[in-house]
């Protein structure tokens, strides 16, 4: 049991540290994109940067759930679908670093070739399931309120800066980028959403 000024206190730390990956992951995500966008770095410094905003985002997502557990505003759908949200994290990073290997060192052509693309490909599809299957799981409604709110607002986000961007590379003013960056766009929209969330209480 913990008694009011230890749970103040622990409040207070994992609030911190929540704030301080969250904004991390943030940052480095903008900064990642913009690195592979502009410099074109090998596969090694691309894991590398991968690895990076993996940990970074399931160092936020244990410090939300501590926070949680300490205010014990944590439901057993949302403990859930943190644990769910770090597995697939991990699952797109040993994805992506499966196919770039098998890609890289062997000569993978025909169907087994759309087959390994689709590997990374499970990480993403996961993270869709999750947050569906949370949203459906969540029994509270101010909860389920607040987060469906929160997926509203990285989706306008993410629609925004998809077609700013086409626009851009419509007349050769920015380089191509993957169809899947909007996911990691909407991902970064997330973080914005709850920062907004966090600013208004």
């Amino acid at each position: 049991m913990i008694n009011g000024n230890e749970g103040e206190k622990q409040t207070a730390v994992w609030g911190g540290r929540l704030k301080l990956f969250g904004m991390a992951s943030i940052l480095c995500l903008a900064l990642s994109m913009v690195f592979v966008l502009t410099q074109s770095p090998p596969d090694w410094q691309r894991g590398l940067i991968a690895v990076v905003n993996v940990i970074l985002l399931l160092a936020a997502g244990w410090s939300m759930m501590r926070l949680m557990e300490v205010n014990r505003a944590a439901t057993t759908a949302s403990s859930r679908y943190l644990k769910r949200m770090m597995l697939v994290m991990v699952i797109y990073v040993a994805g992506v670093f499966f196919a770039e290997f098998l890609f890289d060192h062997y000569a993978v052509t025909g169907i087994l070739a759309f087959v390994v693309a689709l590997v990374p490909a499970l990480g993403v599809l996961g993270f869709i399931g999750a947050i569906g299957r949370y949203l459906l799981e969540e029994q509270d409604e101010y909860i389920r309120m607040r987060e469906t709110q929160k997926f509203l607002i990285a989706t306008g986000f993410m629609m925004v800066i998809i077609t700013v961007y086409g626009f851009f590379e419509q007349y050769d003013l920015v380089p191509h980028i993957p169809v899947y960056f909007a996911f990691v766009v909407w991902c970064a929209g997330l973080g914005v959403a709850s920062l907004f969330q966090w600013r208004r209480g």
